[in-house]
């Protein structure tokens, strides 16, 4: 199997380096895929949910909506592009890479989104 293309979302961009920084992406996303590779692009969850910064949110957001459009727009030629959502420092780099690899893999799954981790549960006892 190739090695998957993997894309971290960049912190701190802010809102002035937002397009650039979504432009990037969909370039080296776009390069990997119609050169053959599996792209998984990694998140923050707590960026998805809009727990902090809002361009940190908006890129986040932003990256799964590339993903989603990326494997609509490479389904006849079966491109495999995924999104993994982390809890930042909290997730495991052992089970991360497991479900890069996962994601990778082609089994017919594209455009999707794994969160690891619990924030998208509500809110969790401490």
């Amino acid at each position: 199997m190739t090695a998957p293309f993997v894309h971290a979302a960049p912190r701190g961009v802010g809102i002035e380096g937002l397009e650039a920084a979504l432009l990037e992406a969909f370039q080296r996303l776009r390069e990997a895929l119609t050169a053959g590779r599996p792209a998984v692009v990694i998140v923050r969850d707590a960026d998805l949910l809009g727990h902090g910064d809002p361009a940190d949110a908006a890129l986040a957001n932003g990256l799964l909506g590339l993903v989603r459009a990326l494997a609509t727009e490479g389904a006849r030629e079966q491109w495999i592009v995924n999104a993994l959502a982390v809890d930042g420092e909290e997730t495991d780099e052992a089970a991360q890479d497991v479900w890069v690899q996962r994601l990778s893999e082609p089994v017919g799954v594209t455009g999707v989104l794994i969160r690891l981790g619990d924030l998208h549960l509500g809110r969790v006892p401490v």
